[in-house]
């Protein structure tokens, strides 16, 4: 269980480091150059694309790091 918890807050982490890579690339990059109602389309689009994206790559890492943490224990 506990390294269940410790693979599920390692899927979080890299999760919210996406996320923000994200939204301070999007602000500094597009959002000067928009209007509002442009601003809430993307938005609305980022929500529906952006973080099941990153839900899942988050998922895929946490695990390639579980993976490699059974090879190296295997080693020892």
């Amino acid at each position: 269980m506990k390294t269940v918890l410790i693979y599920a807050g390692l899927a979080l982490l890299v999760f919210i480091i996406n996320f923000l890579i994200y939204i301070v690339s999007f602000n500094v990059l597009a959002t000067p150059f928009l209007h509002e109602e442009q601003r809430l389309d993307s938005a609305l689009l980022m929500v529906k694309t952006t973080l099941p994206a990153y839900v899942v790559s988050s998922v895929v890492i946490s695990f390639v790091f579980y993976l490699v943490a059974k090879f190296l224990r295997k080693k020892d």
